[in-house]
């Protein structure tokens, strides 16, 4: 068997992430991998992240990942280890294709169709205006875990996440830093915008593994994101699973730097929430995009309409 990232002076990102190569094409996860406090499964991030990295051991070096578009098929155990098959669907002279299937106890918890491109000379770019300049910088604000209470205040953590806020942050291996958020009275849910500062823990050794940290990064606080711009409670979601999830990667990024990744939701119904997510570098270059649709359902609170006075 095959480790890779085996040399044990790596961050803790691609410690975590590490895979073992069992054949050709079928890779393994090699460390036990994170389920949040209250959650129904693995977080999403593993297997986003993981089954990427197993993609790119079968692609030549000289493509990048542009997309991979995801769906989330049954909960992950974190008791167990997670298998990854890649099947080679194409192999183009620009362009190369790869699905992979995450497996726990021979059952598909995850799939994943991944496209790989030859970086190309841009004639035409364009991407929208950087909102980090005139927000509280990474450095000036406290981390997650001294964030915590006032996230409780505002319902946008649980009581049980609030009490793990300082466990959680020496587990997961990346920094946060929330940028608590204000809006005039009457402003529609879908124009309000939620941001917060992330990068991996540590220096990054793997150049490949930059893209592997964001799209771990890239699961996290994302659907929740449909409950709070509708001033909703942290403590009234009954369940919140993701569905499927799509990252486009735009630009070079360093994934251990500070990013800014902002999040809104143009649309929830249905018990279903949409949300699109940009992350861009500290020096304003958009590095990737994400949509996330999932299942968000309501205890009684919700359900049941307020009485009239």
């Amino acid at each position: 068997m095959t480790a890779l990232f085996s040399d044990s002076d790596v961050s803790p990102v691609e410690k975590l992430l590490k895979l073992e190569q069992l054949d050709v094409d079928l890779y393994k996860s090699a460390e036990p991998l994170y389920m949040a406090r209250g959650a129904r499964g693995l977080y999403g991030g593993n297997v986003i992240s993981q089954s990427l990295m197993a993609a790119i051991q079968t692609v030549p070096v000289e493509y990048t990942v542009h997309s991979m578009h995801c769906y989330f098929v049954l909960a992950g155990d974190p008791t167990l280890p997670v298998l990854y098959k890649v099947e080679h669907v194409r192999d183009g002279h620009s362009f190369v294709t790869r699905t992979v299937q995450a497996r726990q106890r021979g059952r598909c918890i995850f799939t994943t169709t991944i496209s790989f491109q030859i970086p190309a000379e841009a004639k035409l770019s364009h991407q929208p205006n950087y909102p980090g300049a005139s927000l509280p910088q990474p450095d000036d604000l406290p981390d997650y875990a001294a964030t915590a209470g006032e996230l409780y205040k505002k319902g946008y953590v649980t009581k049980g996440e609030l009490m793990s806020a300082e466990q959680l942050s020496s587990v997961v291996p990346m920094d946060t830093r929330i940028v608590l958020d204000e809006y005039p009275d009457g402003t529609p849910p879908d124009q309000k915008m939620n941001y917060l500062w992330v990068r991996a823990k540590g220096k990054i050794k793997n150049e490949q593994a930059h893209a592997m940290a964001l799209a771990y990064i890239s699961d996290n606080a994302l659907l929740g994101t449909s409950a709070r711009v509708n001033g909703v409670n942290a403590q009234d979601i009954t369940m919140m699973v993701s569905l499927d999830h799509s990252i486009y990667f735009h630009a070079p990024f360093k994934a251990d730097e500070w990013m800014l990744f902002q999040m809104n939701s143009p649309w929830t119904g249905s018990a279903r929430g949409l949300v699109f997510g940009n992350i861009f570098t500290q020096d304003g270059i958009l590095a990737a995009s994400i949509i996330q649709e999932g299942v968000v359902r309501f205890g009684d609170l919700m359900a049941k309409p307020k009485p009239k006075l």
